[in-house]
């Protein structure tokens, strides 16, 4: 592989249709260069289609495998935090680094991360760069704005993610940019994410032409992300650890909430997104129709057997059992007893979320059905004890009914959500000087959960912490763990050391793995590595301290 960039500017995948399967990638049929390609709408379209199925693609240009929201950065952006880790006699698997802290700079699902969030900017790249070139009387009322705006989102979401997980990383917004670029710093990175956002938010309409589609919302969501981000950044004091160009100290807080309380305001008042009733379709292969409700972006996979196009959470994220029989997972994961001790016994998150397993025989399971489609229910546990405590947050259907393999999913993997909005909201509000606005929306993303015949209240006088930040942490892992955004959350409010410390490896069924862990794990480590493929290819690259 010569550079990233390099590698990834020449072959646009040609893709077939785009129906209710959503921007998915089939098998290519044909091959061209960008000069030939980009002469219709259609062709934009078939474009914009590569950009989103970076998301979950199985490879690219022959290298990965589901290396980015397919698998991979659902294992490396959920690992190792105080929610899980892997299991204690799994040191030598592919997870495991991430379960237990023991990445290095040359692990290769790292890289394969970076290459895949640089392939999706430059394939945003390569459309931008070209759209003007197509004739404005090809598209449809405002579709070309709005092309343009999907791509941007895309690029913006690519350059966010890579900075949130490396900090100073290269900036890309040319097809023809230096593939020998040296990183620049956060400020001039977040400059960029916020221009292609606020495109997006402008530009976009209410809803995309598919459930998938990027919108003005998930536009606004993002914004809101970065902004609070930006502030919980610098008024928490993150290190650097010396390297410069990752500091925050440029940063307005104040400005920055103000964004987030405004923004999230038209949001709330204007998106039509809300708090679906079940908690759970968000996170089951077929509900897509429900989750499109809360869901404002995700990772989509098809439950087509003909697009090779899917998500794999039957290692990590799912109870364990059969996967043949009953729809079960390998386990790799498992939850910390702090996480099931977070919950009160009246929060129906709870034993979803941390589960037990679903062993290996159907008829010793009760099942539901949602519209025609079975899913076997996991055992029940007493407690953080019980050995067969599984991650229990997504569900697969009976692999009877599945036309795929029983180790794929056509499921999406929840990248933004409205609970998550509402969350973001309240800590602006906090920190712009309203606390009971603050404690009303925690009190609104738990009215759902709460099981009959408690209230509310009850969960709130559980949950209640005069430290506000713990209380919101708390809530944020309680509604979205296993979501990919609890390092993130530790890292900014710079709790990532006390959280890891505060692990009891001797409480719990798999607290055993939190010794090694808190062995494995370094302050810097907030920061993920440059892979050294790219510093080996980019001698222009500096690496993260540490490292």
């Amino acid at each position: 592989m010569k550079s990233s960039i390099k590698n990834i500017l020449v072959v646009l995948l040609i893709l077939v249709g785009f129906s209710c399967s959503d921007y998915l990638e089939p098998e290519p049929f044909s091959f061209t260069s960008p000069e030939n390609f980009y002469q219709t709408a259609d062709d934009a379209e078939i474009a914009l289609a590569g950009v989103y199925n970076t998301l979950t693609a199985r490879n690219i240009q022959g290298f990965g495998n589901l290396s980015y929201y397919g698998r991979n950065m659902m294992e490396i952006m959920n690992g190792g935090t105080d929610e899980c880790a892997i299991r204690s006699n799994l040191t030598d698997n592919r997870p495991a680094p991430w379960g237990n802290a023991s990445f290095t700079s040359q692990n290769p699902e790292l890289n394969q991360a970076w290459f895949f969030a640089y392939a999706g900017i430059s394939r945003a790249n390569f459309l931008l760069d070209n759209l003007s070139g197509i004739p404005d009387s090809d598209f449809n009322e405002t579709r070309k704005a709005e092309i343009e705006g999907e791509a941007r989102l895309l690029r913006g979401f690519f350059h966010m993610m890579l900075s949130m997980m490396h900090g100073a990383i290269p900036v890309y917004t040319q097809s023809n940019g230096d593939p020998n670029q040296a990183r620049q710093p956060v400020q001039d990175v977040y400059a960029q994410v916020i221009e292609d956002f606020e495109f997006a938010y402008v530009n976009l309409q209410n809803r995309g032409p598919s459930l998938s589609s990027a919108n003005k919302w998930t536009a606004a969501g993002f914004l809101m992300k970065v902004h609070t981000y930006l502030a919980s950044m610098k008024q928490n004091g993150l290190s650097d650890f010396g390297y410069a160009p990752n500091s925050f100290q440029w940063v307005d807080v104040n400005t920055s909430y103000m964004e987030a309380v405004n923004i999230s305001g038209d949001i709330v008042s204007n998106s039509g997104y809300v708090l679906i009733n079940n908690y759970d379709y968000l996170f089951r292969e077929s509900t897509k129709q429900a989750q499109s409700e809360e869901l404002m972006f995700g990772a989509d996979a098809s439950s087509d057997a003909t697009i090779n196009v899917i998500t794999m959470v039957i290692n990590c994220f799912i109870p364990q059992g059969n996967g043949i029989t009953v729809g079960g997972g390998s386990g790799w994961y498992r939850p910390f007893a702090e996480l099931y001790n977070s919950y009160n016994a009246n929060d129906f998150r709870r034993d979803h979320n941390v589960s037990g397993n679903l062993g290996s025989n159907p008829a010793a399971l009760n099942a539901i059905e949602i519209d025609g489609v079975r899913y076997y229910q996991p055992n029940t546990i007493p407690g953080p004890d019980a050995f067969n405590m599984s991650v229990g947050k997504y569900r697969l259907k009976d692999p009877a009914q599945k036309s795929t393999p029983p180790w794929a999913s056509g499921m999406s993997i929840p990248l933004l959500r409205y609970a998550d909005i509402l969350l973001l909201r309240a800590e602006a509000l906090f920190f712009t000087g309203d606390e009971p606005g603050a404690r009303a929306l925690l009190s609104e993303v738990r009215e759902r959960s709460v099981i009959a015949p408690a209230i509310v209240g009850d969960l709130n006088d559980a949950y209640r912490n005069t430290d506000f930040v713990e209380e919101l942490l708390a809530e944020r892992s309680r509604e979205l763990c296993f979501e990919n955004w609890r390092r993130i959350d530790l890292a900014r409010f710079n709790k990532y050391d006390e959280k890891i410390n505060a692990l009891d490896p001797a409480v719990g069924a798999h607290n055993d793995v939190a010794a090694v862990l808190q062995q494995n794990w370094r302050s810097e480590k907030v920061w993920f590595p440059i892979p050294l493929q790219q510093i080996d290819l980019n001698s222009n690259l500096a690496q993260n301290s540490g490292y």
